[in-house]
């Protein structure tokens, strides 16, 4: 009897192993890496490179200025410097000053413009173009 129940733990000990390596395979990690930086100053936005491939975008936007921004991606095939009508793909708002913030989107391939729509700072300057290959 004695060998029974030893045997019958080890069966059992062996399964909880087999399904807590599996479930441990791969870890959850729910933080992205930024696939594109965008860095936000008083009137201008700078991105890490002007073009980028179509699918799963992770924008890392960091906030170096000294006041709150917003980051708006817009599509459209209007110059930078030309506000679009429509278009918004997706925005954060309210980006503090010294903030990181990030925004996933899947993007198809086209033109867009990334604009902080903070009253008068488009018109200032704070407009980048993008290419989604």
């Amino acid at each position: 009897m004695n060998h029974i129940v030893h045997r019958t733990l080890l069966i059992g000990l062996a399964v909880v192993a087999i399904i807590a390596s599996a479930c441990a395979a791969t870890p959850s990690d729910t933080s992205e890496a930024a696939t594109l930086i965008a860095d936000l100053s008083d009137y201008k936005i700078v991105v890490d490179h002007p073009s980028i491939a179509a699918g799963h975008v992770v924008f890392g936007i960091r906030n170096h200025a000294s006041m709150a921004h917003e980051f708006k991606v817009i599509k459209t095939d209007l110059a930078p410097d030309q506000l679009p009508e429509d278009g918004k793909v997706g925005e954060l708002l309210d980006i503090s000053a010294g903030a990181t913030r990030k925004l996933v989107l899947d993007l198809v391939p086209g033109k867009y413009v990334l604009i902080c729509n903070v009253a008068g700072h488009y018109q200032l300057g704070m407009r980048v173009g993008l290419e989604v290959k």
